[in-house]
């Protein structure tokens, strides 16, 4: 079987090539060929608590004619999905963390860049004319705009990407033998574009206090000078990035790193009413300023969520014996992460 089949497939080959000599045509690979390429996509540092994160990449390509004939062409640049994954919107993984992220066509960031094999979004569409026969060939460019969603308050902190392979990427070339492109995509191959998208996600972290979270010792009518221990509460905000760790630390306007602080009244009097800021409740640990980056020393530790967190905060007096007046301090709040 394997033999007598030699002898037809080489008659039909020599057959063929003799029709072509006779009818004299134009090879059907004249036309236009295009190599694109595009730059990696690098959004650099994210900070999950800011705004939106605006990154840009550069689609180049070069075109040549093989024909005689001057020819126009229209292109088109599809970019799916790597694995057929979501497209509104697209996804950086850090291992199994994710970042929502999109690619557009447009410096308005209304139009999505998509595929005419994937998804709904359509691909970027750019017309060409190329001379016949020329030597040089023709190059374009377009940019492609990305964007770091806002919102994503609670993504953990990491490098992430997503890598787009020759598969997940398609050049498609509609031409014409003539000089008008014909405004929709084809069915010739043209290439591919692969290219990286990256992110880096830092940790964050804010901190709300303020008026809001003053402490006021006692009841407002004030404080029997015979009183002890008198105190109040209230809470300060933290807001930090998902999973961050982070150590709160409360520093007394005299500096001193364990809590105690010292009110001040006003005009001449130089009475001073000691106080002691405490964590949990009034007869709580105390709260002072030994925090660090990695550890929680005498402050108060917690993990970010990516949403304000309510910490309460104590301050006790233990006398009230003092010059009647109105006292009162500064006490500054430093999160550590």
């Amino acid at each position: 079987m394997n033999i007598s089949s030699r002898p037809f497939v080489a008659w039909t080959i020599w057959l063929l090539g003799a029709v072509f000599s006779v009818l004299g045509s134009t090879s059907v690979h004249a036309q236009i060929s295009c190599t694109p390429s595009m730059s990696d996509l690098v959004f650099g540092t994210v900070d999950p608590l800011s705004s939106l994160t605006n990154a840009t990449a550069t689609l180049t390509f070069n075109c040549t004619n093989s024909n005689n004939n001057s020819r126009a062409a229209t292109l088109c640049f599809s970019i799916g999905e790597p694995g057929g994954a979501q497209t509104n919107p697209r996804r950086l993984s850090s291992g199994a963390n994710f970042l929502n992220f999109q690619l557009y066509r447009d410096s308005t960031y209304s139009t999505v860049w998509g595929s005419t094999f994937f998804g709904s979004n359509t691909p970027l569409q750019v017309n060409v004319t190329v001379p016949g026969k020329s030597s040089v060939s023709v190059p374009g460019s377009a940019t492609m705009y990305g964007r770091v969603l806002a919102g994503q308050t609670s993504a953990v902190p990491g490098a992430y990407t997503r890598i787009y392979q020759s598969g997940d990427t398609a050049l498609r070339i509609n031409q014409n033998n003539n000089n008008t492109a014909p405004g929709s995509c084809g069915n010739t191959v043209g290439g591919a574009f692969p290219f990286d998208v990256s992110a880096t996600v830092i940790k964050s972290c804010t901190v709300t206090a303020g008026a809001a979270s003053d402490i006021q010792i006692g009841p407002a009518s004030g404080v029997p000078v015979d009183a002890v221990n008198s105190s109040g509460t209230n809470s300060i905000g933290v807001t930090c990035s998902g999973g961050t760790a982070y150590f709160i630390g409360l520093k007394p306007s005299n500096n001193n790193t364990a809590g105690l602080g010292a009110m001040s009244g006003t005009g001449a009097n130089t009475d001073k009413v000691p106080y002691q800021l405490r964590s949990v409740s009034a007869s709580g640990p105390i709260w002072g300023n030994t925090a660090t980056a990695t550890s929680v020393g005498n402050g108060v530790a917690g993990i970010g969520t990516g949403v304000a967190q309510s910490v309460p905060v104590f301050a006790v007096a233990p006398s009230a014996n003092f010059t009647p007046d109105n006292y009162s301090d500064i006490v500054t709040v430093t999160v550590n992460y």
